[in-house]
């Protein structure tokens, strides 16, 4: 990465036009709709007979996070023996590599833009939720999970750099992977954060407590209290009813995160609450990330508010490897639906520019 800086690049992606021409709801419709009907994938795990909607040309892969805790990808690796970059993708919460946002993001890069690809399921989350009892951190763990995958991707023949692209808490996570980078080298091309978070503890509390009907935020935190219902229904059906008790509550419709992470998370890994929410919120840390990294939010995110970005802003603000960019509309993670040909534009420039190609 000799010679390139995020100013420069980042002068080169404001030079994109931006134009949203569909009404709000249409926007927003055009970015969720396609994931409505794999929810159940997401929550209640990719059953043997359920849709596969990754081609044969990606493999499905078992591998370790930086703490050993096994995490489930799919793998799109080019075979021909020719030197490309790679590229990971990373889904948000009650997420998955199923979503149609990291599918989609993963194909195109595979097919379109030439680079080998990893979508991981995070710990806590789709299939890799199977394989142990590690929970959600809410990004410093997760973080971890990147680097295990950038770490594998890396490995394989042909690859050439590793880039880290994250949503929602996969932001936070890129964010955090970006930061442990300077411990554990694997993430060799650029990380790019889509509609991120700066204090864990904040948004934590943010689902904790219902918005008035009214808000532009209650109708993401009923979609969330809905998704974490079904989840918790669905560990009842398997038996796991401690379980989700003890993650979930014992109350319908009414999880509290704040104890989740008092009671499961920091004894899981022997940190005090405190301890686990100053790890994974990226407001903490961001002045030190030594990879570049792009911040890209909406004004109008009613799910992180866009004042969480002026907090990175002012943290990061004496780090030339930092660009946050914050666009006047495109909600939570639905910049596509939006304006799709300016996303993959400058998701495609901004990989390329970081890319180390033969």
């Amino acid at each position: 990465m000799a010679g390139k800086d995020m100013r420069e690049i980042g002068g080169m992606l404001r030079e994109v036009p931006f134009s949203p021409r569909r009404p709000y709801l249409l926007a927003l419709a055009g970015a969720y709709a396609p994931d409505f009907s794999r929810i159940s994938m997401d929550i209640l795990g990719n059953r043997p007979e359920g849709p596969r909607p990754y081609p044969d040309t990606f493999e499905k892969v078992v591998f370790p996070s930086l703490d050993d805790t096994p995490l489930v990808g799919v793998l799109g690796l080019h075979r021909d023996g020719a030197m490309r970059p790679g590229v990971v993708f990373c889904h948000g919460f009650h997420g998955s590599k199923n979503k149609n946002y990291i599918m989609e993001a993963a194909l195109k890069a595979y097919a379109e833009w030439d680079f080998n690809v990893l979508a991981l399921d995070l710990r806590d989350f789709g299939e890799s939720r199977d394989l142990s009892h590690a929970p959600s951190t809410g990004g410093w763990k997760e973080g971890q999970d990147i680097l295990g995958a950038c770490r594998y991707l890396g490995k394989m023949e042909g690859v050439t750099s590793v880039a880290a692209v994250g949503y929602s808490l996969g932001a936070s996570s890129v964010m955090n992977a970006a930061h442990q980078n300077e411990v554990h080298h694997y993430i060799t091309g650029g990380v790019m954060a889509w509609s991120g978070f700066a204090s864990m503890e904040e948004i934590v509390s943010r689902f904790s407590r219902r918005p008035p009907v009214g808000d532009p935020f209650f109708p993401y935190y009923a979609a969330f209290i809905l998704l974490t219902e079904i989840r918790r229904l669905e560990m009842r059906r398997q038996g796991k009813v401690e379980e989700a008790v003890s993650s979930l509550g014992d109350k319908p419709f009414s999880p509290d995160f704040r104890r989740y992470v008092r009671e499961v998370v920091a004894p899981h890994y022997g940190k005090s609450e405190e301890a686990i929410y100053a790890l994974s919120s990226p407001r903490n840390f961001v002045a030190e990330i030594d990879s570049p990294v792009l911040l890209v939010h909406a004004e109008d995110d009613p799910v992180c508010p866009v004042g969480e970005m002026e907090e990175l802003r002012q943290a990061g603000r004496d780090n030339p490897n930092l660009d946050v960019w914050v666009l006047p509309t495109g909600s939570h993670c639905a910049f596509m639906g939006f304006d799709e040909e300016w996303y993959w534009s400058v998701m495609r420039c901004y990989l390329e520019y970081w890319a180390a190609r033969p």
